[in-house]
């Protein structure tokens, strides 16, 4: 288990079976989802919505295949005639914990706006979709047919620490932006570009805010 992180970049601390592990890095690219590393390092982060906090649901997965039990699926939903459970209760799809305030938040109007930046790194399309905190009910808010909307560098950076990129879900925005950019597609892209970033920055020897926007 992850144990503390240096707030130097030199390297991040863990502790494991085996006692305290220090791995040296010059870059350290935060993709725990829940922001971890980063959290850690020492920059401000947010949990849910502004107003209370509150965060999407979470989600239990589960798997049907081909057999003779799951009674109500087989009578009442097409397609299902032949299906049982192979699995349930053992993936939790989780939507949103902590994001981390970053030199850009990205906003809900960024996301409708189809906002573009000269940072990009990468580019959605997903709606903001917020499954309602607090009980029933869901928000679908789309962009305009055919629009996209940019994803800067800066949102992947830590406010105030050095040496570190963030991706996925617990990068620099707010609530409703989250619910756009959190889903697994725009997660890999921004794993792609941040792991790239990190490379090059230590390659030159340089901070992700030194590094041009369009070697990454």
């Amino acid at each position: 288990m992850l144990d503390e992180v240096c707030k130097r970049p030199e390297g991040v601390v863990f502790e494991t079976k085996s006692g305290l592990v220090v791995i040296k890095a010059r870059v350290v690219v935060d993709c725990t989802g829940d922001g971890d590393l980063a959290a850690r390092a020492g920059p401000p982060f947010e949990v849910g919505r502004e107003s209370d906090n509150l965060v999407q649901p979470m989600t239990l997965m589960f798997r049907m295949v081909e057999f003779e039990r799951a009674a109500f699926l087989r009578r009442y939903v097409p397609g299902f005639e032949r299906a049982y459970v192979a699995q349930s209760g053992v993936h939790t799809g989780v939507r949103e914990t902590r994001k981390i305030i970053g030199d850009y938040q990205l906003t809900a109007a960024d996301v409708l706006d189809a906002r573009k930046f000269d940072d990009v790194i990468t580019r959605g399309a997903y709606p903001i979709d917020i499954d309602n905190p607090a009980g029933s009910g869901t928000i679908l808010q789309r962009l305009p047919p055919g629009e996209v909307y940019d994803i800067p560098l800066r949102c992947l950076l830590p406010h105030g620490v050095d040496g570190f990129v963030m991706a996925g879900r617990c990068i620099s925005g707010t609530h409703e932006a989250h619910s756009s950019y959190r889903v697994m597609p725009m997660a890999m892209a921004m794993g792609q570009a941040a792991g790239v970033c990190a490379a090059l920055m230590a390659r030159a020897g340089k901070t992700p805010r030194d590094m041009p926007v369009a070697d990454v």
